[in-house]
């Protein structure tokens, strides 16, 4: 499951996000196994602790502050009641020091997504100004498995029109777009499957370590909101959502295939079946 998600994650951000391959690090809780992509198999080896601590520090030395950083975990974690924890091969890492790990990180834009169990945890530590962090869970009992990296894989992989896309009609697609358009099929998932949902998303953008539970501004009641139809909400330029509405995403379009189809003959007008 988490392997076809990092795949589609991989192929979204260097085929449709602007993002070079050799930007695109990836780290992996187990070995590479028969059939996993090459995003799996051509990995930075296993996501361990000291693997992670590595890459941080190497980040920090080659990060420029025109820069845009993306940071996306996807897994298993656990709350033992007083700390969150990120489950890596070997020891586990608490969310304070996840987020300590990049602390003092300044480039032009920053965006977290935190798609585990218990994520809710990881906007205190991780908020900064500057940076946008979303968690798929808010900071409670929300511990079981996660739906959120599904339909963030798939929006990555295959961005949706306009339409779908731009959720807040400013004529443009955002990071605030995106978060919106994730949780908006999660929610359309527990919908469908008639299950009360267990996850409840959250975003921080301005620095304060609240995060705010924004689509309830933007959905209809039966996704667990409270908005109003034909009414976009407004966000005010010190709450959270403002940064995300401002960080554009620029889309790669899919170049037109340059083949033609091969002529067919039109049927001779005295011919007859």
């Amino acid at each position: 499951m988490y392997a076809r998600s990092v795949q589609k994650l991989h192929d979204g951000l260097t085929g449709r996000y602007g993002f070079s391959a050799e930007a695109v690090w990836v780290r992996f809780g187990s070995k590479p196994r028969e059939g996993d992509g090459p995003a799996i198999s051509q990995s930075r080896e296993l996501s361990t602790r000291e693997a992670l601590e590595a890459d941080v520090d190497r980040l920090r030395k080659q990060v420029q502050p025109e820069d845009a950083l993306w940071v996306i975990v996807l897994g298993h974690a656990h709350f033992d009641g007083r700390h969150a924890f990120l489950n890596l091969p070997g020891p586990d890492i608490r969310a304070d020091e996840f987020g300590k790990l990049f602390r003092g990180i300044q480039c032009r834009e920053q965006v977290f997504l935190i798609t585990t169990p218990a994520s809710g945890f990881f906007i205190k530590p991780l908020s900064t100004q500057g940076r946008i962090v979303i968690s798929a869970t808010e900071a409670d009992q929300e511990v079981n498995e996660t739906l959120f990296h599904l339909p963030l894989a798939d929006v990555l992989s295959d961005p949706p029109g306009d339409e779908e896309y731009d959720q807040d009609r400013d004529g443009k697609v955002t990071v605030l777009d995106l978060y919106l358009t994730v949780v908006r099929r999660v929610m359309q998932m527990y919908v469908a499957e008639k299950s009360i949902p267990t996850e409840h998303a959250q975003l921080d953008d301005n620095g304060d370590g609240w995060e705010t539970e924004l689509q309830r501004n933007f959905f209809e009641e039966e996704l667990g909101g409270h908005a109003k139809k034909g009414v976009i909400p407004q966000i005010k330029p010190q709450a959270d959502g403002a940064l995300a509405a401002q960080t554009v995403i620029n889309i790669t379009p899919i170049p037109e295939s340059t083949e033609t189809a091969d002529e067919v003959p039109t049927p001779d007008a005295e011919s007859t079946s």
